[in-house]
């Protein structure tokens, strides 16, 4: 669920930093799950698990003259579908008769978690692989990442030894509990898709198309400054967003250290007087803040103390 490209030179500064062999083989699995899971024709089903919320999907995935096409639909709960093709993103809620359109310039869902880019990771956490495992009757190498300091979570991946697709993604918190847990139930790697497996299965003639408008914003032009960032993560994406035409603009900017990621949202409006507050919905932190005429929120799947960290330090920069 956008720039993480520049990650690929920091693999290479990383290079001159010697990593301990386990990280290195670590490190080396993480690299194939990146590469490999974006190389793959793969469908299958998959269960997601946060707390007590359990929610089954359908997946089917392809590159395509090199453009990648991912179809997403949910088999229980309230009927929901995605579509992507490249860049574009199309969220489809039947019940609402409601298509939602959005270009991102990239996509992290599973079981595509990981950017390209991971060299800096040994930096922020302690990499260890270990043996042959199995998901969905498949066998698999484990990568488990423990996190060095309180600002991001750890991670614990299950990949396939044959192919690499990842198949089975664990958020950890700072007492080893499972925060949100992705597994394959069923997945059928390679070879061709079923006939329609990545076709819209709405009617775009009958729903109401709400279009979201992104505009990529460079650092200078934001008008905001980030006095307090997070060691190891980087900017990887800024953009000016309207959800709809009678909605304000908003800036949503994106950190990330290869594997988190930090998502701060400002837009104008809220009062001068409104409390600041830090909510937690199931592994996500997000924090509010009021500055001035604009309101802020600053989230993402990391400790509370690195959203609040990372939002105290926001500041409106003087023209």
């Amino acid at each position: 669920m956008n720039g993480v490209g520049t990650f690929r030179l920091v693999l290479l500064a990383a290079l001159l930093i010697p990593i301990p062999a386990a990280a290195e083989d670590g490190l080396a699995l993480l690299q194939r799950i990146a590469q490999d899971s974006r190389q793959l024709t793969y469908s299958g089903v998959f269960v997601y698990r946060s707390g007590g919320k359990v929610d089954t999907s359908r997946i089917a995935y392809s590159l395509i003259d090199g453009v990648e096409m991912e179809r997403i639909e949910a088999l229980d709960g309230s009927p929901r579908e995605v579509l992507r093709v490249g860049n574009q993103v199309r969220c489809f809620f039947p019940e609402e008769q409601l298509l939602i359109i959005e270009n991102r310039s990239s996509q992290r869902g599973f079981p595509s978690l990981l950017p390209v880019g991971l060299g800096s990771l040994p930096e922020h956490y302690a990499i260890r692989s270990s043996g042959p495992g199995r998901v969905a009757g498949l066998t698999t190498r484990t990568v488990l990442l423990e996190p060095r300091d309180a600002l991001r979570y750890g991670h614990q991946f299950w990949m396939d030894a044959a192919s690499g697709l990842l198949l089975k993604a664990n958020l950890l918190g700072d007492r080893g509990e499972i925060l949100e847990s992705f597994a394959f139930t069923q997945v059928k790697i390679g070879g061709l898709l079923d006939s329609g497996a990545l076709k819209a299965r709405f009617d775009s003639e009958r729903v109401r198309v709400q279009q979201v408008h992104a505009t990529e914003v460079k650092t200078d032009d934001m008008g905001w400054s980030f006095r307090a960032l997070l060691p190891g993560f980087r900017k990887v994406a800024a953009m000016k967003r309207q959800t709809a035409p009678e909605k304000p603009e908003s800036l949503h900017v994106v950190f990330s250290d290869g594997l988190a990621s930090i998502s701060v949202f400002i837009e104008s409006g809220g009062a001068l007087g409104d409390v600041e507050n830090l909510t937690t919905v199931g592994p996500v932190n997000v924090y509010r803040r009021q500055l001035g005429d604009y309101r802020l929120v600053v989230m993402g799947e990391v400790p509370a103390l690195a959203v609040k960290r990372l939002g105290d330090g926001i500041e409106r920069r003087s023209r």
